[in-house]
């Protein structure tokens, strides 16, 4: 985008002083490359970006002003990418930093933005840190689920999550992992996002692309040796950071860089409306507040939590809902799944029609120039 519009800015080597004379040209002249091309350069990059800002993106987005619960002033949250809300700690949010940071999570008080706790993870090498989940185990205790899901060349054989017992007591401590290895059935891939059912130990990845990503489940019970297997059960839009299960189950939300989508049922979910967040410089992180009809969201290069309201939807209860199971097809996800942000399809629809429309305008030049040429020929 940024280098279709720059090159859209720059480029007008075409001569403006060129017009077409005679007959032919009194009729060429209102086509003429030159002055598209002026027009172009002037309005295009402002049509392109309004364009995409306006862009519809499923039901109808609502716009939110910034609601800040606190700011963080602690050298080691640098880069938050994943947060998580504690199941044994009130008012508190466990949070991770992007790669480059130690395998560490931190306590975060919502209500000053202190850090109250670090928890080292015993024996783990953060390669790429994206994504932070809290479930149960088996005995329905309190666990963090933590990505090791960057994988930003699609390249990797297969990435890992890790299973965490939540600590009872906070303070700099380290806790012993689980480690569960995984790889896709189709093709490795980047993700950002974890998605853990709080009253089982089902989990969703959530992959990263542009146009568009798709939503994986591994499988209920993973197993510890070998390479557990993600099966695709559904799509989801481009570009998404971050996510999270209802406190309850009954829903999911997912984020990108400016919108998040409020979901009912379990993954793949029905799309229940599609929020516009406020600005941030690269929103990574997002989380359900517990008791309420609201998310937490954070970013890198932003020492803001800020909150953001759900929408005034009551969700079905989960004995109404069906069960996704990775058995199902694409084409038998719900169909709001179909319908969601179309903000980056948009994106890549006028970039290519802006290329066609340059194209033509400069065949369009041509042609009068060659027929002239045609003209002398037969005249000689």
């Amino acid at each position: 985008m940024g280098i279709i519009a720059l090159r859209l800015g720059n480029d007008s080597r075409i001569s403006k002083n060129r017009h077409h004379s005679g007959a032919r040209g009194a009729h060429w002249k209102c086509f003429c490359c030159s002055d598209c091309v002026n027009l172009i350069r002037k309005f295009g990059s402002v049509a392109l970006l309004m364009m995409l800002v306006l862009a519809p993106a499923g039901p109808a987005a609502a716009s939110t002003a910034p609601d800040v619960m606190c700011e963080f002033t602690d050298l080691r949250l640098s880069e938050i990418s994943g947060m998580a809300p504690s199941a044994l700690h009130r008012g508190v949010m466990w949070v991770h930093n992007d790669s480059g940071d130690d395998a560490k999570l931190y306590a975060l008080k919502l209500n000053d933005c202190s850090i109250e706790g670090e928890l080292s993870l015993q024996g783990v090498s953060a390669r790429d840190f994206e994504g932070l989940a809290a479930g149960v185990d088996p005995k329905g205790r309190p666990v963090l689920w933590v990505g090791d899901i960057g994988d930003n060349r699609d390249s990797w054989s297969d990435v890992s999550i890790y299973q965490i017992r939540e600590p009872k007591k906070l303070g700099n401590t380290s806790a012993q992992v689980i480690r569960y290895r995984f790889t896709y059935d189709d093709r490795p891939h980047n993700a950002e996002t974890i998605l853990a059912d709080p009253q089982s130990q089902q989990i969703w990845i959530v992959t990263k692309q542009l146009a568009s990503g798709s939503i994986y489940a591994l499988p209920k019970k993973m197993k510890k040796s070998g390479i557990n297997i993600a099966e695709k059960i559904g799509s989801a839009s481009g570009l998404i950071t971050d996510g999270a299960m209802k406190p309850d189950g009954s829903g999911f939300v997912l984020r990108d860089y400016f919108d998040t989508q409020f979901f009912n049922g379990r993954p793949a979910g029905e799309l229940v409306q599609d929020i516009e967040l406020p600005a941030q410089p690269q929103g990574e992180a997002i989380a359900w507040l517990p008791g309420e009809n609201a998310v937490v969201i954070a970013s890198e290069g932003d020492n803001r939590l800020l909150r953001v309201p759900g929408p005034s939807v009551v969700a079905p209860s989960r004995s109404q809902e069906p069960e996704q199971t990775p058995e199902q097809t694409p084409e038998q996800t719900p169909a709001a799944v179909q319908g969601q942000s179309i903000n980056y399809v948009t994106l890549v629809g006028v970039v290519s029609g802006v290329i066609v429309l340059v194209t033509g305008l400069i065949s369009i030049r041509k042609r009068p120039k060659n027929r002239r040429m045609g003209s002398a020929k037969k005249a000689e």
